[in-house]
């Protein structure tokens, strides 16, 4: 089952990467640009919603299954079931595995000033690598991806994101696991303005 899931989630990633690269995708492509933030850096990519029309009612239930979509009490009028679509007209990043496989997303509207998680699974952008030095942590997602699309972290430097400022079991895990770890810089916010704490 875990197998599935991991394979439909990548694929649901798959297509909505292809979803982003539309030419009818300006204004996701707008919304991450006024950000200063790249789909090939990111790895973000763009819901539109439409990922399961036309589609057969098992890929439905499948996706009902691991939480992109969800049944609605909306009524049509074609007589078909009704959904509502985590992170429809969003921004999605993929989180990440100890094995790297895609286990959930993060939405960002480009509508509204709304974000969400799909799950409580996985870290973004992924687990730091083994050979670790200093790791970089930041409250939410965006701080990260703007981390790495400055560029400025070398081999044996690492960002990860908290989910939305709260450290989940997966990122104590993975900072337990840095054998190599010297230094953990917090990038947080207080007040509008960012500042930086380290600790050893």
């Amino acid at each position: 089952m875990e197998k599935e899931r991991i394979e439909l989630l990548s694929y649901v990633y798959r297509s909505l990467s292809n979803g982003i690269r539309s030419a009818k995708a300006n204004a996701p492509r707008e919304w991450l640009a006024e950000k200063g933030l790249s789909v090939e850096v990111t790895g973000a990519c763009f819901n539109s919603g439409q990922i399961h029309h036309r589609k057969e009612q098992s890929f439905k239930d499948s996706l009902e299954q691991v939480g992109f979509i969800k049944r609605s009490a909306v009524p049509t009028n074609a007589g078909q079931i009704p959904y509502t679509v985590f992170g429809i007209y969003s921004i999605i990043f993929p989180l990440r595995d100890e094995d790297s496989k895609i286990v959930n997303f993060y939405a960002a509207s480009v509508k509204k000033e709304k974000t969400e998680y799909m799950n409580e699974d996985g870290i973004y952008p992924s687990y730091p690598h083994a050979m670790t030095e200093t790791l970089f942590i930041t409250e939410d997602i965006l701080d990260a991806a703007t981390l790495l699309e400055a560029k400025v972290l070398d081999n044996r430097e690492a960002v990860i994101a908290l989910h939305d400022g709260k450290l989940m079991s997966q990122h104590s895990d993975a900072i337990s696991s840095l054998k190599v770890l010297k230094e953990i810089v917090l990038i947080i916010k207080k007040e509008g303005h960012e500042r930086l704490r380290q600790t050893a």
